[in-house]
């Protein structure tokens, strides 16, 4: 299956008489989201197919304004899983029952979603996006951006790309999913075998 994670639009930060559910995306939020949306919307293999939201308002706006780029006919589903403070488990537990071929979007929030990652493709794999800031770690993934991975539902899952919202590019390196065996590259003239380089997982980031 093909898992994008996205972690919602920047909020603000107070809810006055709603709590923190109850904040909604600003209006950089939602332009930063909409940026995103038609990024992931430009390719079929990206293009968001379903869609699972945390409850959370700004979780459910983000989710919406994915749903509206990708022309998506069929509703936002809430799942109590994707909600801050849940064990990751959980939602890896829900994600075993998918089999859609098709992308399938979970919106959420930091930490939980770089712990969902870390848990499918191992801490050394996930780098995420985001850099430290004087000395204080920030979330390895960006609001508004997008991690995708590669998953059979057992084992461990490729990472494919990350894409880091504020310089609206692709991190590092990325690999497109593909039903077929991939090829393995041709020895140069000369190259024995034993020297060949080995067959890499991903291929740089061309978009």
């Amino acid at each position: 299956m093909e898992i994008l994670i996205v972690r919602h639009g920047q909020a603000a930060d107070d809810a006055p008489g709603l709590g923190d559910s109850g904040r909604w995306l600003t209006a950089k939020g939602r332009k930063t989201t909409r940026q995103v949306a038609r990024w992931l919307a430009k390719r079929k293999s990206r293009r968001p197919a379903v869609i699972w939201t945390s409850p959370l308002v700004r979780a459910v706006q983000t989710a919406e304004i994915l749903a509206e780029a990708a022309a998506l006919t069929g509703d936002v589903s809430v799942a109590s899983e994707l909600s801050p403070g849940r064990d990751p488990a959980d939602l890896l537990r829900l994600l075993s029952g998918y089999r859609d071929p098709d992308p399938l979007v979970l919106v959420g929030h930091e930490p939980m979603l770089s712990a969902l990652v870390t848990s499918l493709v191992g801490e050394a794999t996930w780098s995420g996006s985001a850099q430290s800031t004087d000395g204080e770690p920030q979330p390895k993934l960006r609001k508004s951006g997008v991690a995708a991975l590669s998953w059979d539902g057992r084992g461990s899952a490729t990472l494919r790309f990350v894409f880091d919202p504020k310089e609206m590019s692709l991190v590092g390196r990325v690999s497109e999913p593909s039903p077929s065996a991939p090829r393995k590259p041709k020895r140069k003239k000369g190259e024995t075998k034993a020297s060949a380089p080995s067959e890499a997982r991903t291929t740089e980031a061309q978009d």
